[in-house]
């Protein structure tokens, strides 16, 4: 027998092995069978058309215009009208300017005529209210009662329980940008929350109004109106005037919102352009604080012209945000971009010798520091920072901190979601606690005395995530914002 024989012999062998073997496969999964070996071609695909994404430009020779005829003129002169449109968008607005001038496009003249009146009779029936309210110190605070009984975490945890976000509107729309800064007015008839954005717009829900349309249907009412240039980094009700609504902005001013008078007054305005990044008041209501985004720390007393301040350089980069001790004025914290929680005697700061600025105490993290804020009764600070910590430290009798609790905390919020900060409850009478978004679209409550979850606040209706939070300072009542210009009512 030849070679080639015996080759044909084992190749005939091996040909029947491989039917035997693919027999045995078709009957156990018949899908499988030959798709080693037959590949099925794919499908070609139609060739499309790309749609270009902006009007292809075209000179105007090729479109037979004369460039010095009337068509080409008209052409010119709508192309800068629209670059002086955009850019007037992003110079800052002078001067103290009325409601109507600064209304939004999605808010009408009716609406802010109606929103005048709502603020007529809010004025009015918070005149009794502020008569009332005293600054809180350490010897009107019944501390047995802090960390039990019933204004204790017993009691915190059942407000929380109770909180729900009405069926009618689960989310309401008030812009169409991220919302940076919340603040809900003291009043506890009219819920009137106040929401700064991304572009410079400070918008309004009366949460209880609703608008009735022509054809029946029912809308909530919503006010925008826009009195800053770039973002509003901060929303915040003077201390001492709940007819004052401050806001900070990136623009380089501090406004305020005169309820009384309906009118936007400028506060402060930076000389230099500031990016200004937070804000702060003494408890008097008379001098504010504020820090910008190249690490400066500015002092500004309201009874003297707006661009009169006084400046000190804190950190070397980003100073994020800062906070006044309630109880005791003298003190500051500040938290950066460089990794650092500082705290300051404001009584040592030395603008005539900037070198001498020396903290009294310093902490360093892993990661950027991305909020630092005192307790309303002064005694501690909750930090947020991008480790994924939630901190609690306590103040203590020797005007020092000391760590409490460590919480971890997802608060790598990404580029879309306004960064985390953990906001305390206002009232200094309620077990220490306050609330912070979390990433899986709802919002934590935490003890500030053992660092333990209270109750998260979360539904179903929620599509985004409530990364930025305040309470009511009176009643049961939360309000979250997101990214999506959407304002919650928990209530």
């Amino acid at each position: 027998m030849d070679g080639n024989s015996t080759l044909n012999e084992y190749e005939k062998q091996r040909q029947e092995n491989i039917r035997r073997n693919e027999e045995v496969l078709r009957q156990l999964i018949p899908d499988l069978v030959g798709s080693r070996y037959r590949r099925k071609p794919k499908p070609l695909k139609k060739p499309t058309k790309k749609e270009p994404s902006t009007p292809t430009r075209k000179s105007l020779r090729i479109r037979g215009l004369k460039p010095d005829g009337p068509e080409a003129k008209r052409e010119v002169e709508e192309r800068n009208k629209i670059k002086e449109e955009e850019l007037k968008k992003l110079v800052r607005i002078e001067g103290d300017v009325d409601l109507n001038s600064v209304r939004s496009k999605a808010t009408s003249i009716d609406d802010t005529n109606h929103f005048i009146g709502i603020l007529s009779d809010l004025t009015k029936s918070m005149l009794e209210f502020d008569s009332t309210v005293k600054t809180v110190k350490n010897e009107d605070i019944d501390y047995s009662s802090v960390a039990g009984g019933k204004e204790g975490l017993t009691s915190i945890r059942w407000a929380c329980r109770s909180l729900s976000i009405g069926q009618r509107w689960p989310a309401v729309k008030v812009s169409s940008e991220r919302i940076y800064s919340l603040a809900v007015h003291p009043s506890k008839d009219k819920i009137l929350v106040a929401a700064g954005d991304k572009v410079g717009s400070l918008c309004f829900w009366d949460v209880k109004e609703n608008v009735e349309l022509e054809n029946g249907d029912i809308e909530p009412r919503t006010y925008m109106f826009k009195p800053h240039s770039k973002s509003v980094l901060v929303t915040k009700y003077s201390p001492i005037d709940s007819n004052q609504l401050f806001t900070c902005s990136y623009d380089g001013s501090i406004r305020y919102f005169d309820l009384n008078s309906a009118k936007f007054m400028e506060a402060f305005v930076s000389t230099d352009e500031d990016m200004l990044t937070s804000m702060d008041f003494n408890p008097n209501g008379n001098v504010i604080y504020f820090s910008t985004i190249d690490g400066k720390f500015g002092i500004k007393d309201l009874r003297e012209p707006v661009k009169t301040f006084e400046e000190h350089f804190l950190h070397d980069q980003k100073i994020g945000n800062i906070s006044i001790n309630p109880i005791h004025p003298n003190f500051l914290v500040t938290s950066s971009l460089d990794r650092s929680m500082r705290l300051w005697d404001i009584r040592n700061l030395n603008p005539n010798k900037p070198d001498d600025q020396t903290h009294i105490q310093e902490f360093v993290f892993s990661n950027s520091v991305t909020s630092a804020f005192w307790s309303p009764n002064g005694d501690q600070i909750v930090t947020t920072c991008f480790d994924n910590m939630v901190r609690v430290f306590d103040f203590n009798n020797e005007m020092k901190l000391k760590t409490r609790v460590i919480v971890p905390h997802d608060n790598r919020t990404g580029r879309w979601v306004t960064m985390f900060r953990a906001t305390w409850n206002p009232n200094p009478n309620l077990h220490p606690h306050f609330i912070i978004g979390n990433m899986k679209r709802s919002a934590d409550v935490i003890s500030g005395v053992n660092g333990e979850l209270i109750w998260n606040l979360r539904d179903e209706n929620l599509t985004a995530i409530p990364a930025v939070n305040a309470f009511h300072p009176n009643i049961n009542f939360v309000a979250t914002g997101n990214g999506s210009g959407k304002l919650i009512a928990w209530g």
